[in-house]
């Protein structure tokens, strides 16, 4: 099964839901165990593991002008109230928290991608975090430390990855594995199969034809955004579950009967599930992201701000953040490191993006 192009369909009971899944795996892409995270079949958390999108399983709780700021478009910014989550050692959402949001919606694209997932920009405040992760945390590895406390100016980044519209409607092509083709409405899924190379002149053009300046972020702005102010290994506590993330949770199972129902085996739209504290949704899993950084086997000699850490080697290997849905779940710590070839593409490669703000 594993390295064939294979679909299977999964329906949902009363919910009358589809669900196609397929998966492409690479040789070279290690396999990692890790714990079997069981499923209930209740309607909800059926419809939250099939990563159906939550605008409307999650639901805005309020929406209306923050009149006292303004986005880098020169209108006010808008405000938001959502709900994230909070979970405990063993996976159980403990609590609901509600959280408030400022952003702007691109409005060069918006026309573009009626219908389908906004470019929601979030601003994400100014403050101080720790980043890299402690010798104490399970399955952590060397390259994320040392550890060492930074300070971040305020920014504006993507509430979602990059969509498969959004690439389209600025790139002029959609070169994602996961695509209608394959029975699915991937407008909003996220774009992949996308190169770093690719995502730089992403943003270049599309600060060219906004005006605006976008960028990819910086590994320090990544780590600072995905964390939302947590030191846990997951913005949402000490564990994943597939009920908050899409991810590969347990390497054990494959070829097995159980199989399906533990791993989606692609992704999911990219405004699946809850978000986390800065109103940012599947920081963890989903897609690999990239960062603007160069790689560097430690935090030796880093900057001591938010800035990007950028080497003099012309073809040095980028960072990546965030796992993905081929990936374990330690690979999806907020801390966890990874890296690749600029040249390099997999449909477990995407990004988002950062606008910064004006002076």
């Amino acid at each position: 099964m594993l390295g064939s192009r294979y679909q299977t369909i999964k329906k949902l009971g009363s919910a009358g839901l589809t669900y196609p899944s397929k998966a492409r795996l690479y040789q070279n892409q290690t396999l990692w165990k890790s714990q079997h995270l069981k499923h209930q079949c209740s309607r909800r958390k059926a419809l939250k593991f099939l990563g159906v999108s939550t605008v409307t399983a999650m639901g805005a709780v309020g929406c209306k002008s923050a009149s006292s700021a303004i986005a880098p478009t020169g209108n006010p910014l808008q405000r938001q109230r959502l709900k994230t989550v909070t979970v405990d050692a063993a996976g159980e959402i403990t609590a609901q928290p509600s959280i408030s949001i400022h952003y702007f919606d691109e409005p060069y694209i918006r026309p573009q991608v009626r219908k389908s997932l906004p470019l929601r920009m979030v601003q994400i405040p100014a403050g101080e975090f720790l980043m890299g992760s402690p010798s104490t945390e399970p399955k952590r590895q060397d390259q994320e430390g040392p550890q060492r406390t930074i300070q971040v100016p305020s920014f504006y980044i993507g509430a979602y990855a990059i969509t498969q519209k959004q690439y389209e409607a600025i790139m002029g092509n959609n070169p994602s594995y996961f695509t209608e083709d394959q029975a699915q409405d991937s407008a909003n899924f996220p774009a992949e199969q996308i190169t770093w190379q690719d995502a730089d002149l992403f943003c270049k053009q599309l600060s060219e034809l906004t005006k605006r300046t976008y960028r990819l972020p910086s590994e320090a702005e990544w780590e600072y955004a995905c964390r939302a102010g947590t030191t846990t290994p997951f913005c949402f506590g000490e564990t994943l579950t597939t009920e908050i993330s899409n991810y590969f949770s347990d390497f054990s199972l494959v070829d097995t009967e159980n199989f399906e129902e533990n791993y989606r085996n692609t992704t999911v739209a990219a405004d699946s599930f809850w978000p986390n504290a800065f109103g940012l949704y599947n920081m963890h899993g989903n897609i690999h992201e990239w960062c603007s950084d160069d790689y560097h086997d430690s935090y030796n000699n880093a900057p001591n701000d938010a800035t990007h850490w950028i080497s003099n080697q012309t073809n040095a290997s980028k960072v990546m953040r965030g796992g993905s849905w081929f990936n374990d779940t330690h690979v999806c710590r907020s801390a966890a490191r990874d890296k690749n070839t600029q040249e390099g593409r997999s449909n477990s490669f995407g990004f988002r993006v950062v606008c910064e703000p004006t002076i």
